[in-house]
């Protein structure tokens, strides 16, 4: 698949993939997992939320 797309479009072997279109790609014994969190703190430092504390939120469960 390399070789293909090389012959066809110019790219460059960065090595391994870590990141890519903000989802984070996570290589286990078993396979492979996919997880968009680093995209989500990415959006949350860019607009200075990512150290806001988290609040609770009344929930009425009588109400269904």
């Amino acid at each position: 698949m390399k070789s293909f797309l090389s012959n066809n479009f110019d790219m460059k072997n960065l090595g391994p993939v870590d990141v890519i279109l903000g989802i984070k790609l996570i290589k286990k014994n078993d396979g492979m997992s996919l997880t968009q969190s680093y995209y989500v703190e990415k959006l949350l430092k860019k607009f200075n939320y990512f150290d806001v504390k988290s609040v609770s939120t009344p929930y009425d469960s009588s109400i269904s």
